[in-house]
């Protein structure tokens, strides 16, 4: 009878475990970045964003001809930026903790988990 129980209680925690599932991942910090047409530039960020997910900068979609520049990724993973929207196009790596210049232009970023 010991053996059924102990058994069950196991085959309860596989299952249990199993089904849960896993949180996302997220970069901890933030991604400051301007957006914006020349002379009226504002200020944005992305806080805690999901890692290895295509994130659209929200002030840039539906604004073609608008690109997000100078990010300072204040975060603990490196992030990919993309020049178009979908994380499409060329893209370039900033690295966690660094700034990058009013020329780096992007509309798109992934954050990339170890």
């Amino acid at each position: 009878m010991r053996l059924r129980g102990v058994v069950g209680a196991a085959f309860g925690a596989l299952v249990l475990t199993v089904a849960i599932p896993t949180a996302a991942h997220a970069a901890l910090g933030r991604l400051d970045y301007h957006y914006g047409l020349p002379g009226a530039t504002t200020t944005s960020l992305l806080q805690d964003p999901s890692s290895n997910k295509c994130i659209d900068i929200p002030e840039i979609v539906g604004h073609p001809l608008q690109n997000a520049f100078s990010p300072n990724n204040r975060t603990d993973e490196d992030v990919l930026l993309y020049l178009e929207a979908d994380c499409q196009g060329p893209s370039t790596t900033l690295k966690a903790g660094t700034k990058a210049g009013p020329a780096r232009l992007f509309k798109s970023v992934v954050f990339l988990a170890e």
